[in-house]
């Protein structure tokens, strides 16, 4: 036990005074938390330039219509002639144009519809993707307004999460995910180093077992892990409000599980890997994909169909939606029995292949 805990604590040691590692494992995750906090912590205050042109400014319908679209809290609306307003559109200064045609009263006095036009530059995203609804929206309220027609059915809306939760509030977790993918997966390197250096020879020459050696560094992995959780989850509180939903001891539990999981990967991606020049690009190659296409910052659904069992395939999914559930109790992408032994699968898998493949010396 006494070799154990030394190899322990040297290993926190080593850690404490390398900057560069110590900047990866808590100030990187938590900038990269703030620069997202700050874009999805305020959505509720988003606002759009719109401009309006009113081709006949003496018709009632018409000033109906620009008062309705006065009131919708996301728009500042800006009057003018077309060409001006178009214009300002192509510039990027608005993000839609709509014009109301002179004929609006005369066609609706007899029954007849009227277009109002709407000019927008789908190189925007957020104007084919947020304004187009909302403008169906208000226009269908409008035509009631005008038409004086009762509204038989209307849309009650009802959150089934007993808590408000926030876009930041889901960011978090997946936040915490890469941290811990970060962190275990360059544990590998540490193996790769001590090989390099003839360290593991040497110790094969000393009473202290490569097992003792191993289940060390594995140990010093998952603290950091915890201390990762508990920093990024404190200062998301702190500074962006956010909620924790679940319970910090199946957090923690989450947290060491999948961190284990990480760890033997890592292992088994540098397990015949003698240099660590040679180490570092096989490892970066296992954790961008996992980073951009397991769900913990996009959502799965607007990924092609065709990458779906890819993404099934890759830990950092089942790691990334447990922690949502536990955190945020987010709608769950599976089960969490079924992330827990998809984990366990990868854990067992890269464990046995590690132990069969890694070069000691």
């Amino acid at each position: 036990m006494k070799p154990f805990y030394k190899l322990t604590l040297a290993s926190f040691k080593q850690f404490s005074r390398d900057r560069t590692a110590m900047f990866f494992a808590f100030a990187f995750p938590l900038i990269f938390m703030v620069i997202f906090g700050l874009i999805y912590s305020n959505t509720g205050s988003v606002n759009y330039n719109i401009g309006l042109v009113e081709v006949d400014n003496t018709s009632a319908a018409a000033m109906v219509i620009a008062q309705s679209l006065s009131k919708i809290p996301i728009f500042t609306i800006s009057q003018g002639i077309l060409d001006d307003k178009l214009n300002e559109l192509k510039k990027g200064d608005l993000r839609t144009v709509i014009v109301i045609p002179a004929d609006i009263e005369t066609a609706m006095g007899s029954g007849q519809a009227s277009s109002i036009t709407v000019y927008y530059d789908p190189a925007q995203t957020s104007s084919a993707q947020i304004l187009l609804p909302v403008l169906r929206q208000a226009v269908s309220e409008i035509n009631r307004q005008l038409t004086q027609q009762p509204v038989l059915l209307q849309l009650s809306e009802e959150s089934v999460q007993s808590k408000s939760l926030r876009d930041i509030d889901y960011l978090v977790p997946g936040i915490l995910a890469m941290a811990i993918m970060f962190l275990c997966l360059f544990g590998g390197l540490t193996l790769v180093q001590w090989r390099e250096r003839q360290v593991l020879k040497r110790f094969s020459a000393t009473p202290t077992s490569r097992a003792t050696l191993i289940a060390s560094q594995v140990v010093y992995r998952l603290i950091l892990s915890v201390l990762q959780a508990i920093i990024i989850v404190a200062v998301a509180q702190l500074l962006f409000k956010v909620q924790m939903v679940g319970n910090w001891l199946a957090l923690f539990g989450v947290v060491c599980f999948g961190a284990l999981t990480l760890v033997s990967l890592g292992y088994l991606a540098v397990s015949r890997v003698k240099t660590t020049e040679g180490a570092t690009p096989i490892i970066q190659i296992v954790m961008f994909p996992m980073m951009f296409l397991s769900g913990i910052f996009f959502p799965v659904e607007i990924m092609p169909s065709f990458m779906h069992p890819i993404v099934a395939a890759m830990p950092l999914t089942y790691l990334g939606d447990t922690l949502r559930q536990v955190m945020a109790n987010a709608t769950p992408l599976y089960s969490i029995s079924t992330d827990f032994a998809a984990m366990a699968a990868w854990l067992v898998v890269c464990m046995l292949l590690t132990i069969r493949l890694s070069r000691w010396e």
